[in-house]
């Protein structure tokens, strides 16, 4: 019976272009000792399955794809498909580690950050209101009933609401300029393939996740935590707000 590594190179042999099996195979050698054996053939083979279906991935500096393989097990995010955690992303002929607004959640709350967070768009057409003194945050949403209304519609900015292990509830908010900004800042936003254009609401929830982020888990020195916040601040900048730091909104450094 073949091992693992056996039964990884022949996958990468029958699927992979010959300049990427190196890096596939050295990328193995490496989660191995960070996430385990089996742990890492299984991010492996969902990497197999990603780049043999994206060719601009293929095309990436083997260097750059075995780091972006590699950080998702420091991170100890999965690239499994269905999860939607983290994607393997082409940028000028990089492959970077693309973490979701969802892994970021997934990695919070792994470290003890929180007991709960999400996010939610905000809408022209609905109620809303904002509180910066106190942090409290009011919001009636309108429930779209297709799913092409909601991109006729405006969004106005996006909050995330999070259970601390003391069951207080914080929020933080970001108008959607600042979003914006966040937006431009991002290399190859403006490309019909961008995250923005094809999972905008996603992307926006994930520039406040992000934000509230580094709050809930300044103090955490868990390995996964400071290697997703590496990771994002390397591949996706984010913009500082600019209003004056409180309890529920503050200046974290990024």
């Amino acid at each position: 019976m073949k091992n693992s590594e056996e039964l990884i190179k022949a996958e990468i042999v029958t699927k992979l272009p010959e300049p990427m099996q190196k890096a596939i195979a050295d990328a193995f050698q490496k989660c191995i000792s960070l996430i385990g054996e089996k742990e890492a053939e299984r991010e492996i083979s969902y990497a197999i399955q990603i780049i043999s279906k994206n060719k601009e991935l293929q095309k990436c500096s083997v260097q750059s794809v075995m780091d972006a393989i590699v950080n998702g097990s420091r991170a100890s995010v999965t690239l499994n498909p269905n999860l939607k955690l983290a994607y393997l992303i082409p940028r000028k002929g990089i492959a970077c580690l693309d973490i979701s607004y969802m892994g970021l959640i997934t990695i919070l709350k792994k470290s003890g950050g929180c007991k709960y967070i999400d996010a939610y768009v905000v809408f022209q057409d609905e109620d809303f209101s904002h509180n910066p003194a106190s942090g409290q945050i009011n919001h009636t949403p309108y429930y779209a009933r297709t799913e092409a209304e909601p991109k006729k519609r405006i969004i106005i900015g996006c909050y995330s609401r999070a259970v601390l292990p003391s069951n207080d509830v914080v929020f933080c908010y970001m108008p959607y300029w600042e979003i914006e900004k966040v937006k431009r800042m991002s290399e190859g936003s403006s490309s019909s393939f961008s995250a923005w254009n094809t999972w905008e609401e996603e992307m926006v929830k994930k520039s406040v996740i992000k934000r509230h982020f580094k709050m809930l888990v300044s103090d955490s020195e868990a390995v996964e935590v400071v290697e997703a916040l590496r990771i994002e601040d390397e591949n996706n900048p984010l913009v500082k707000s600019p209003n004056k730091p409180s309890l529920f909104n503050l200046d974290f450094g990024e």
